[in-house]
């Protein structure tokens, strides 16, 4: 499993005019593309601290805390389009309150409050001096969510499930300097299931029972991929289904146990593949240990959703180290 990254980064040692610049660097780095408007970028300070995997890419599980003077983030079908990521933020707010606004909705959301934004879609996330908060990606593979589906921009952590995803986000930031890569993606997946299970209480009966293997499924499928016994078989085993209800409760998810299973192997496969850490290592080494059995199946798998194959993708990380 690659190993934890933590990382901390502030403007205070930067001269006034380098400050905006290097705050946008930092927000495409870890969040992907939006625009950055700063409300007195003379005066504007900024500090974060970031958790994620080594080899991350835009929607893996990642946990960034962040204080800064007053600034806005509009995400637009631009930067939408030019970086492809659909996966969804979870915002906490721990001083001060964060303006969010989509489709349609505007909530300012306070301490004691949890809200959930699709970074597929477009959205504005703003506030005023002195705010600190967290914001904590949720993978697709943990969270897909529906413009039809019910409101989520402003969640109340008094409920018991959200209040545990509040808990478990704590832990995550409270012990990051000591904790192991394998105990962060225990506390990631718990808590995306939890927050998961807490929208999914809104909707029908059948629907969460559905909602439910899903959601089990995907993070058994996060746990376990790396061993090549798991099969979507062995999934619904696991879970006490059969592999017909499996891939009905996952078909809302869009997408099914065998293509959800190969995508995480392949993510894993690339996140080691482009880690510097892993050049000793074969990409037959590469594929097996992220839990394939065949080297011709992890190739196709990584041209169809790279469009490159593993020679290329590692070769191209090399020339841009």
């Amino acid at each position: 499993m690659p190993e934890l990254e933590v990382a901390s980064d502030t403007t205070s040692e930067l001269s006034r005019d380098d400050r905006p610049a290097y705050w946008r660097e930092q927000v495409s780095a870890n969040q992907g593309g939006a625009r950055v408007n700063f409300g007195n970028w003379p005066k504007f300070h900024g500090a974060l601290k970031v958790q994620r995997l080594a080899g991350y890419q835009l929607g893996d599980f990642q946990n960034v805390q962040f204080e800064s003077t007053a600034i806005s983030y509009e995400r637009t079908r631009a930067e939408i389009e030019a970086d492809g990521d659909r996966s969804a933020r979870l915002l906490i707010p721990r001083r001060g309150a964060l303006g969010i606004e989509q489709n349609g909705s505007r909530v300012l959301l306070k301490r004691g409050r949890l809200g959930v934004v699709d970074w597929g879609e477009r959205m504005v996330l703003s506030h005023e001096d002195d705010v600190r908060g967290w914001i904590l990606n949720v993978p697709t593979s943990s969270l897909r969510l529906s413009p039809k589906g019910p409101p989520h921009l402003e969640l109340d952590a008094h409920d018991p499930l959200l209040g545990s995803v509040l808990a478990l986000a704590e832990q995550l930031s409270r012990h990051s300097d000591a904790m192991t890569s394998s105990q962060f993606l225990q506390i990631s997946t718990h808590w995306a299931g939890l927050l998961a299970a807490a929208l999914d209480e809104r909707r029908a009966p059948e629907a969460t029972k559905f909602a439910a293997i899903s959601r089990d499924a995907r993070m058994h499928i996060q746990r376990y991929s790396d061993d090549p016994r798991l099969t979507v078989k062995a999934v619904a085993a696991h879970l006490g289904v059969s592999r017909r209800q499996l891939e009905r409760a996952m078909q809302d998810s869009g997408m099914s146990p065998h293509s959800c299973l190969l995508a995480t192997r392949t993510e894993r496969a690339v996140q080691r593949l482009t880690d510097p850490r892993y050049t000793g290592r074969t990409i037959a080494d590469v594929a097996y240990d992220s839990g394939f059995v065949s080297l011709s199946t992890f190739n196709n798998a990584c041209r169809d959703k790279y469009g490159a194959s593993p020679g290329q993708l590692r070769h191209q990380s090399l020339q841009s180290v």
